[in-house]
């Protein structure tokens, strides 16, 4: 085996080997983010009846 074919296969393996650990990496942000636990609260008016919205109701931010 010439050096250029090695060199080529070990650059190969190598870029096989970094794509497979990113891809990983990615899965398992992805993952995360399934299964966090995050909750938001909604507030449906009424569309016949658009007086005034309540400006009573608090802000909660994260």
């Amino acid at each position: 085996m010439t050096y250029k074919i090695k060199s080529l296969l070990y650059f190969c393996c190598f870029m096989l080997a970094s794509l497979a650990y990113y891809m990983v990496d990615q899965h398992d942000q992805f993952k995360e983010q399934i299964v966090d636990k995050s909750y938001v609260e909604a507030d449906f008016h009424d569309t016949q009846n658009l007086e005034k919205p309540k400006e009573d109701q608090e802000e909660v931010l994260p």
